[in-house]
C-alpha cells in the first residue's frame, strides 16, 4: 500500500550505527512496529514482554511470529523480574505497561505493578548493565485537561484525569529523581492516541470497527463529543527513531527530556465513528454513556519534537484509518 512505500526520515548518521537495543512491552502494539523497524535497518534486538490477557494474547503472538530474525531475540518475562543472560546493550526503550484509562476493578493493581514498580525495576536492571540511555513510554494522559488549545510540554499543567495517567506521571518524576543521582539520560514521549494495523483492540477506533460489522452495540462515551489526536504508527515510529538519534548524540547535553508525539489535528468522536461506518457501510448500533475520567479533546504541540528530533508526521486520519480498516479485513480473526 500507499503508506508501506513511504521513504522513512531519520536514516541519519547516528540511526545508522548499527546498536543492541533492549525493548520492553516487544509484543505490544508499539513494541512490534519499533522492532519491525529496527530489525529492517540492522540493529540487534532483544525483547522482553509477560504477554498477558488484557487483551487477546494469540494478537500478541502473532505480532512475535513476525519478529522473526537472527537479530531478534524475546524473552517471555515480567519486567519486576527481569531475567536475561544478556550484555552490552547500547539502549533501554521502555514500551512495557498496563495500557488505557479504563480496567477492570481487579486489574487496577497493575497501574502499580507494571507502570510504576516495572519501570522502577527496569531503570534499576539498566544501572546494573551500564546502560545509560533510557527511552520511555509516556502519555498525553499526564495532562490536566483544561481545555486551553494544545498540550505543551513546558506550559500545560500536569494533573492527570485517571490512574493511569498518574502513572505515567510517576514515571516521569522518578525519570527526573535518577538523572540527579547517576550518570544515565532518559527521553519520556508522551504518546497521543496510536493507532494503525496491530493495533489494541481496547482502543475506540478498534472496538468501534468490531462492534460496527458484528452488529454489537457500542458504548458511546460522552456523545462522542471528545476529540483525539489519533497519530499513525508510522510517524510514531518515526518519532522514536528521532529520540533514540537524540538521546545517543553525544552532543546533547541534557540529559532528561520530554517531547510529545502526536499529529497536531483533533478529531471529534462522533466523526470517526461515521467515518468508520462509511468505509465500512454499515450504521453502528450506539448507546450513549457518561464517563468522568478522560479528556475532552487532546492535542499535541509538537513543536518541540519537530526542533529537536526532526518529528513531521505525515499521515492524515482518513489515509491512516483506511489502512487500518484494510488490514482489519484480513486479520478479523486474531
Amino acid at each position: 500500500s500507499g503508506l508501506q512505500l513511504r521513504v522513512h526520515r531519520f536514516d541519519s548518521v547516528l540511526s545508522l550505527q548499527l546498536m543492541k537495543i533492549l525493548v520492553t512491552g516487544s509484543s505490544g502494539f508499539i513494541g512490534f512496529h519499533l522492532i519491525k523497524r529496527l530489525l529492517s535497518v540492522g540493529h540487534k534486538v532483544v525483547g522482553i514482554d509477560n504477554n498477558n490477557d488484557y487483551y487477546n494474547p494469540r494478537l500478541k503472538y502473532k505480532r512475535l511470529t513476525l519478529l522473526n530474525s537472527k537479530n531478534f531475540t524475546s524473552y517471555e518475562s515480567d519486567i519486576n523480574n527481569i531475567s536475561i543472560t544478556e550484555k552490552n546493550f547500547d539502549l533501554a526503550i521502555n514500551l512495557a505497561a498496563q495500557a488505557g484509562v479504563r480496567v477492570s476493578k481487579e486489574k487496577e493493581f497493575l497501574y502499580e505493578h507494571s507502570n510504576i514498580k516495572g519501570f522502577k525495576s527496569l531503570c534499576n536492571f539498566c544501572k546494573n548493565n551500564d546502560i545509560n540511555k533510557i527511552i520511555y513510554a509516556s502519555s498525553s494522559s499526564v495532562y490536566a485537561d483544561t481545555g486551553n488549545g494544545k498540550y505543551c510540554e513546558t506550559s500545560t499543567p500536569l494533573i492527570p484525569k485517571s490512574i493511569y495517567g498518574k502513572s505515567k506521571l510517576a514515571n516521569e518524576i522518578h525519570a527526573t529523581e535518577l538523572i540527579n543521582s547517576h550518570d544515565i539520560t532518559l527521553v519520556g514521549l508522551r504518546f497521543f492516541s496510536v493507532y494503525g494495523p496491530y493495533g489494541r483492540p481496547d482502543m475506540a477506533y478498534y472496538s468501534f470497527t468490531k462492534a460496527i460489522k458484528e452488529k454489537e452495540t457500542i458504548n458511546l462515551n460522552n456523545n462522542g463529543n471528545m476529540y483525539r489526536d489519533m497519530t499513525y504508527i508510522d510517524d510514531i515510529i518515526d518519532g522514536v527513531f528521532g529520540a533514540i538519534d537524540y538521546v545517543m548524540d553525544p552532543v546533547n547535553k541534557n540529559k532528561n527530556e520530554i517531547f510529545n508525539l502526536g499529529n497536531d489535528a483533533p478529531i471529534k468522536i462522533e466523526e470517526m465513528l461515521h467515518r468508520l461506518e462509511v468505509i465500512i457501510d454499515r450504521k453502528a448500533i450506539i448507546k450513549n454513556m457518561i464517563t468522568k475520567n478522560e479528556a475532552f479533546m487532546t492535542h499535541a504541540d509538537i513543536t518541540k519534537a519537530k526542533n529537536l528530533l526532526g518529528y513531521d508526521p505525515k499521515v492524515r486520519f482518513d489515509q491512516g484509518i483506511e489502512e487500518f480498516l484494510d488490514w482489519h479485513k484480513h486479520n478479523e480473526n486474531i
